[in-house]
């Protein structure tokens, strides 16, 4: 009788834990779809990510000190308990193997969903939901989720019709939605569509149970989001992947057809008529229905790219892979040469097109086999509880389950995605296998942590509930530091004001000292202040303190990573912009930009920057001879780059102008008609081969044109005195008239038609003015001077162009 009683009592003082267990889990499947507050640099997905392992630790927490007040706690032995943990096995070697363990543990900068600390919490979550599920449970889980699509769904209508309900300005854009990207926002909807026509044709029979009012909501409720899904899936038609789509209800359709879960005739009109919507949108194809909406452009890696980088990926690191998180290091070495005939050549990417070729670069053979494992077995287990499952309600449940879990595979294995499809795929995976296991006929045995037990299980269960306690505590302090750090890195991102941005990233750095984005964008700030204080004319001092702590800055986010091409690149650019004030700085920024080119090999711009450093040291030489090699290795270097991408304009335009102060003309005007060959549109390069023509034209007669740093700066902008001011022909006191040769006609054509482009072009004019001038065709030159003083704004160069050209003008 008293331990009758003691049960009862413990069972009443337990119920609370078991309703913050059961809500936590139900507010991770309502809160992760919508949940955003756009205040952290990282995007909506970090967010999400923060909140779910805040829920997810809360209900570990109430699930373990629930054991403890009972004595003993039980832990499911499921099918799934040996891959998760050589998964965890092989996250956990190659994280200490990796590239960058910082990376690999947390995840690198808006990539923590890809992180060692992600999936141990998403194994943690698996077996809170596992372990506190049941046939009840699975309902409201159910109706979470389907309240919270319907919820994203009305708000993701409203967006797209430019109805704005949230006074963010962050959200007041069209493209805009809760999981990120409009991309993300059609894998989601493709997949729960499934689940949205099965609960709106099954509702009786899934709340039957229930008062007959909730079924009609839910039947109601998830009718309309199904509409409203299609209706967004429609719009976003070109971000839409409709075979996925058409597989799901595929799979819906089997099931209900073979009887193997009972519908009746006029509950199965609603999943053949949405199967018959998706076949339509299927067969019409790309089109718009609304032409103006000017939805943003999203890219990513092709996946013949991914599986390139995959497999010379894994040929270094076959096992255990570069390390989770850290894609990448295995995009920017592994990339193929033809990577740039792309127009995304200069990107880095850090996510794969599929799941597959990302865990080959990252994790290696071993987590790769470890997650296929674990995904085939998942499969295989869900597959076999919708069969055998005898409850009508629970069943339609699983098939819609079971078809969204298909889809989101699918959706892993065939594109990127980002921080929330990753989570969201989690969840909608773990609610599949839980609900298979928790409901499939075939009870699987417990694993008993007792008080009672022994002393040793005491221990055990004593020292979980420690361990997990300071955990919760630990990891909630560094959420919450992760998250405020990345608040004051938005907001530094969101202001004008350089030393407000640099006060705002040490806040940040404070918070989060591991964080290598961080450094950077303080090292570029701390530049920015340096080169305002030399234009403001301020103490040398002053400017040299503000270079070192650029560098400085720059040098700890290479030490926090280094094996990151872009940490590297961003020094190299502070040390090159630091050589204007301090010696030493290119030889700096030229071993970096080596070090740039060993670990993005394929890339042209490392030896590009090199070329340039080259040149620079070429322009501060006095001796000729050092000076005429300096401008050689450029070069060299400019060869290099066009060898890695020989449609790379400003390699042979840098070449054009390095062979121009060799005083090879001819080679300088071959190199520039290929720059222009490659960059049609492009003012500059046409004007700096009109320049060339008319210096190899007029060469005998002592006129020559400057070199390209003399271009004005803004000539799209006539009416900006920088646009103006500095014209880039210099007159000699040689006045002879000269034949129009054939380079100087060539020159002519060349300025004339930047003029059709751009008819305040300055430069332009001014050299047809003098072209005109020396070739004695005085008419021509008086118009294009008289309209060359319309377009000067500035009245020194006015009056110089005045006196220039005062016989031609009076």
């Amino acid at each position: 009788m008293d331990d009758s009683k003691s049960i009862s009592k413990k069972a009443s003082s337990t119920k609370g834990l078991d309703i913050i267990i059961i809500g936590v889990i139900a507010l991770v499947f309502f809160l992760c779809p919508l949940f955003f507050t756009g205040l952290a640099a990282q995007g909506l997905g970090f967010e999400k990510m923060l909140l779910f392992y805040f829920l997810v630790l809360i209900g570990t927490v109430a699930w373990v000190t629930k054991g403890v007040i009972q004595g003993e706690m039980s832990v499911k032995r499921t099918p799934l308990d040996l891959p998760i943990l050589a998964t965890i096995a092989a996250f956990v070697v190659s994280t200490i193997l990796s590239i960058s363990t910082k990376d690999s543990i947390v995840g690198s900068y808006g990539n923590s969903a890809k992180s060692l600390v992600a999936v141990i919490v998403f194994s943690l979550f698996y077996y809170l939901v596992v372990n506190n599920l049941n046939a009840k449970r699975i309902k409201i889980i159910f109706w979470s989720l389907i309240s919270s699509t319907f919820f994203l769904v009305v708000y993701s209508l409203l967006q797209l019709k430019g109805i704005h309900v949230l006074p963010f300005d962050f959200s007041k854009n069209i493209g805009f939605n809760p999981l990120g990207s409009l991309s993300a926002l059609t894998m989601y909807l493709v997949a729960v569509f499934p689940m949205l026509v099965v609960a709106s044709a099954q509702a009786g029979t899934m709340f039957e149970d229930s008062k007959k009012s909730i079924a009609i909501v839910v039947k109601v409720m998830s009718g309309i989001t199904a509409l409203g899904s299609l209706m967004i899936l429609a719009l976003l038609n070109g971000f839409t992947f409709w075979p996925i789509a058409v597989v799901g209800m595929v799979i819906v359709l089997m099931f209900f057809l073979a009887k193997i879960i009972k519908i009746t005739s006029n509950n199965l009109v609603i999943p053949l008529a949405g199967f018959l919507f998706l076949i339509i949108l299927l067969v019409i194809g790309n089109f718009s229905i609304i032409d103006d909406m000017k939805l943003p452009a999203e890219v990513s890696l092709s996946r013949g790219a991914s599986w390139d980088i995959a497999k010379d990926g894994i040929k270094e690191n076959p096992i255990f892979g570069s390390g989770p998180s850290t894609f990448y290091y295995s995009f920017s070495k592994y990339k193929s040469q033809n990577f740039n005939a792309s127009p995304l050549w200069n990107v880095r990417f850090d996510s794969a097109s599929g799941a597959v070729f990302e865990f080959m670069s990252t994790v290696g053979v071993f987590g790769l086999l470890s997650i296929i494992v674990l995904g085939l077995i998942a499969l295989s287990i869900s597959f076999l509880a919708l069969i055998k499952i005898k409850d009508k309600g629970i069943s339609s449940m699983m098939l819609g389950f079971f078809a969204s879990f298909i889809s989101l595979a699918l959706f892993a294995l065939l594109f990127s995605q980002n921080n929330s499809m990753i989570l969201l795929t989690v969840l909608v995976s773990v609610l599949t296998v839980s609900s298979a296991l928790v409901m499939y006929p075939d009870k699987f045995k417990d694993l008993k942590l007792s008080f009672r037990a022994s002393p040793k299980y005491a221990l055990s269960l004593a020292a979980i509930f420690l361990c997990v306690s300071a955990g919760v505590v630990v990891l909630f302090t560094m959420g919450l530091k992760m998250y405020m750090a990345d608040t004051y890195a938005k907001n530094s991102l969101l202001t004008s004001d350089v030393a407000k941005k640099v006060e705002l990233l040490n806040k940040a750095i404070t918070l989060a000292p591991y964080q290598d984005s961080y450094y950077l964008s303080l090292a570029n700030n701390y530049m920015a202040l340096a080169n305002q204080a030399a234009i403001s004319s301020k103490d040398q001092a002053v400017i040299g303190d503000f270079l070192a702590k650029a560098i400085e800055s720059g040098k700890k986010a290479v030490d926090i990573n280094g094996n990151k091409a872009s940490n590297n690149e961003s020094l190299a650019l502070v040390y090159e912009n630091a050589s204007f004030y301090t010696r030493g700085a290119l030889e700096w920024a030229e071993q970096l930009y080596e070090k740039v080119s060993e670990l993005d090999p394929k890339n042209p711009t490392p030896a590009l920057r090199i070329a340039l450093v080259n040149m620079a040291r070429a322009n501060a030489e006095t001796d000729e001879e050092e000076k005429r090699y300096y401008i050689s290795e450029a070069v060299k270097k400019y060869d290099e780059a066009i060898s890695r991408k020989n449609d790379l304009a400003a390699a042979y335009y840098g070449k054009a102008i390095a062979h121009e102060k060799l005083g090879d003309n001819s080679n300088a005007i071959e190199q520039l008609k290929k720059a222009n060959l490659v960059s049609r549109n492009n003012l500059d390069y046409r004007f700096e081969l009109g320049r060339l023509y008319f210096n190899r034209g007029i060469a005998q007669a002592g006129l020559r044109q400057t070199a390209s740093d003399q271009i004005a700066k803004n000539d799209i902008n006539p009416d900006s005195s920088t646009s103006t001011e500095r014209l880039s022909v210099q007159p000699t006191v040689n006045s002879d008239v000269v034949v129009k040769s054939d380079d100087l006609k060539a020159a002519e054509q060349l300025f004339l038609s930047i003029l059709t482009v751009n008819a305040n072009h300055a430069n332009a004019k001014y050299s047809l003015a003098v072209l005109y001038q020396k070739v004695g065709e005085l008419e021509n030159a008086k118009m294009i001077v008289n309209s060359l003083l319309d377009t000067v704004k500035d009245q020194k160069t006015k009056q110089a162009v005045m006196a220039q050209f005062e016989d031609i003008i009076n």
